[in-house]
């Protein structure tokens, strides 16, 4: 059994992945793929598909530092304890979004049109790897593991960081997303 603030990182990710199907229900790929402010913001289908990338991308940077570190067992889980800058960084990523960040590597950036059920089923199984990340951690102290920011070498946060950061991530471009649904101008399902 997992320890409650763990298990509740599980529950979010699964939250998300419930919240993405019932947006994109009904949704052709035009209407996923269709980007607002003529073509200047990100479609649906280009939210999940940077939650897939970046969810990927962070947790191969950090799963062999916590795999090694579970091997030496740093010390028993106790909570997440982030630094001041950590939590910052993952209240930086909470709805509503105040402040739009640029994304930091071309490898994050999303595809410009996929079919919905790709960029769904990719954002779903980005969580594979998180959710075992995540599991791993209920065997240390994921406070004391120190990993390097896969963005900025020289920024080290420590593991707690990343597991909140995720789902934290997750509803920001859900938000997003749900955003561009509900304009007036997104299109309906008749082709014009």
């Amino acid at each position: 059994m997992l320890p409650a603030e763990l298990q509740d990182l599980i529950d979010q990710v699964d939250a998300a992945e419930a919240d993405a199907r019932t947006l994109v229900r009904g949704l052709d790929d035009r209407q996923a793929n269709w980007q607002p402010d003529g073509g200047q913001a990100w479609s649906i289908a280009q939210c999940l598909d940077h939650l897939a990338r970046m969810n990927s991308f962070y947790v191969e940077a950090v799963l062999p530092r916590v795999r090694r570190a579970a091997e030496g067992s740093v010390a028993p889980f106790e909570s997440l304890a982030p630094t001041w800058l950590g939590r910052k960084f993952v209240e930086s990523m909470e709805p509503p979004v105040t402040r739009r960040f640029k994304v930091p590597a071309a490898r994050v950036a999303p595809a410009s049109d996929m079919p919905v059920a790709d960029a769904l089923a990719a954002f779903g199984n980005s969580h594979t790897r998180y959710r075992e990340l995540v599991r791993l951690c209920a065997g240390l102290d994921p406070n004391r593991v120190r990993v390097p920011n896969p963005f900025f070498k020289w920024v080290w946060m420590r593991a707690s960081t990343v597991l909140l950061v995720i789902p934290a991530h997750d509803r920001r471009h859900l938000w997003q997303a749900r955003r561009v649904l509900a304009r007036p101008d997104f299109p309906s399902t008749a082709v014009h």
